[in-house]
């Protein structure tokens, strides 16, 4: 196969492999076993799935940050982390899929047009600010046990 081909591979098994994580998490948390489990928290940002939504944008922020700093800190080594197409496949084709900023922006959007001004703000909030938070306390977390 050509360069490009095993990129979009790459790419598209991640992405495959993401979106049913995402799709998963909505099961179980939305619709599934785990629902009542947030039954009393769900509502700050807006219901079930919203929460599901929330909870992917902030493990794929995690594990980004775990990814970014573990690539940084051994190419910093003269190593290589993984191969280029591993890599594509992680970032791009798992974690994008995972995470998702247009059903964010369109769950915070629709809150906002039923009045819910607050539990719109939070649910951005939560995301923005907690996904920060996740991807720096991850690379944190790795740089201190890479070094």
């Amino acid at each position: 196969m050509m360069p490009w081909s095993m990129n979009v591979l790459a790419v598209a098994i991640g992405g495959g492999l993401g979106a049913l994580c995402r799709y998963g998490l909505s099961v179980l948390f939305a619709q599934g076993p785990l629902q009542r489990l947030i039954a009393g928290i769900s509502h700050l940002v807006g219901g079930e799935a919203s929460f599901a939504m929330t909870l992917a944008n902030l493990l794929g922020c995690f594990l980004l940050g775990i990814l970014f700093q573990w690539s940084e800190s051994l190419a910093s080594l003269g190593e290589t982390p993984l191969n280029p197409h591993a890599l594509l496949a992680l970032r791009v084709g798992f974690l994008g899929s995972l995470t998702t900023f247009s059903t964010l922006i369109g769950d915070v959007t629709v809150l906002g047009s039923e009045g819910r001004a607050v539990v719109s703000l939070t649910l951005l909030a939560v995301n923005l600010v907690g996904g920060c938070v996740l991807f720096l306390l991850a690379a944190a977390s790795v740089r201190g046990t890479l070094s």
